[in-house]
């Protein structure tokens, strides 16, 4: 358990220092957009280290985390059939998602094993 603590502490500095590195958000709207923003928000919305990462494995599979992503009548990083998810923004678009995935699911991970098993979540 403390080597988990330290793992995710060191994740968290890194992360912490990949952001002052970066440029400001207001030097560019498209850092608004960068995917990294978008999966902090979902280890900020679960607060799970391995949720996390089969949540990134699976919105990495689903639609490499772009918002604009589209695939049929599926649209964001959820790939989600609400129309309304082809109208917001990345971060709305993880938290539609987190919701689903905990409605129909329970957990991002068995959301993972479903997708692995049946192809689609």
């Amino acid at each position: 358990m403390e080597n988990a603590k330290r793992y995710i502490a060191g994740i968290v500095l890194s992360l912490t220092a990949l952001s002052l590195a970066l440029p400001p958000a207001s030097a560019s709207k498209a850092w608004k957009d960068h995917p990294m923003n978008y999966k902090l928000h979902a280890y900020n919305l679960l607060k799970n280290f391995d949720q996390f990462q089969c949540i990134v494995e699976l919105y990495e599979k689903e639609s490499n985390w772009s918002p604009i992503a589209k695939n049929g009548s599926h649209h964001g990083i959820p790939q989600g059939r609400s129309k309304w998810l082809a109208t917001v923004d990345g971060f709305r678009q993880v938290e539609w998602g987190v919701k689903y995935i905990r409605n129909r699911y329970g957990t991002p991970c068995k959301a993972l094993d479903f997708f692995k098993n049946n192809r689609y979540h």
